[in-house]
């Protein structure tokens, strides 16, 4: 059976989304024919891509041993280099050939397009650029609307012209490249404990085949950037025990 997995985007809240994952592996439920992840989603889905599942969880368990970790602006965006580096560390242990999605917005001449690319098809650098790209959150320091206005203001002035920022500005739980691989069934990891799949999908693929875990914990706004080691350890183990118990029929 071909199996497809796919990952959300949701920041901090990625640690329910690897301890979902650490959950079905240590049930047998681990290989995948092909993977998508968003955001926080492109990055867990690059330690299950390059087969450093242990790895995933010391990172997430471990999130802020290292001040590193604090939150930092840099050229308006949310820097996520330091989860890159440790990325760029890890060495390649899978066996398996794996597709993996990941997907990102282009912004030019104020216009913003989704570009979505199969890392499995690029060198190292360049995969890891897309993930990056896949990471990284607007951020004005100097925003004076919600989140949304100001990112449509700022892109209708300019401010990220040329940039590649986040894939969950546009689509976070990219779903659609696992069913075009042919795959029997489809794994979601949200990190949204209301997740409902869209009516394109319901209305284009099987909802039988497709499997949707979702925390019971109700996130706040804020706990997108909530790095913090009590905060994503707690989470961590309340998606390890639904990856562990997720009714799933393979």
């Amino acid at each position: 059976m071909r199996i497809g997995l796919c990952l959300s985007g949701g920041g901090a809240k990625g640690s329910y989304q690897a301890g979902v994952v650490k959950g079905l592996y240590d049930r047998g439920i681990n290989k995948f024919d092909v993977i998508s992840g968003t955001s926080i989603g492109a990055i867990n889905g690059y330690y299950i891509f390059t087969g450093n599942v242990e790895n995933l969880e010391k990172m997430w368990i471990n999130i802020d041993s290292n001040p590193e970790n604090d939150i930092k602006i840099v050229d308006n965006t949310v820097d996520n280099s330091y989860a890159i580096d440790e990325l760029k560390r890890l060495i390649n242990r899978n066996q398996q050939e794996m597709d993996f999605y990941v997907n990102y917005i282009e912004i030019e001449n104020k216009n913003v397009r989704e570009k979505v690319v199969n890392i499995c098809k690029e060198n190292k650098e360049d995969a890891l650029n897309s993930v990056k790209y896949s990471a990284l959150l607007p951020c004005n320091p100097n925003a004076t609307l919600s989140f949304n206005q100001q990112f449509m203001k700022d892109v209708n002035e300019g401010l990220y012209d040329g940039y590649k920022l986040d894939g969950g500005l546009v689509n976070n739980t990219l779903i659609e490249p696992l069913f075009e691989k042919n795959v029997d069934k489809v794994i979601v990891i949200s990190t949204a404990n209301d997740y409902v799949l869209p009516d394109e999908v319901k209305n284009k693929y099987n909802t039988d085949n497709i499997i949707v875990a979702r925390p019971k914990t109700i996130f706040e706004k804020n706990d997108i950037l909530r790095f913090e080691k009590e905060f994503c350890t707690k989470i961590y183990k309340e998606g390890y025990e639904i990856g562990k118990n997720l009714e799933i029929n393979i």
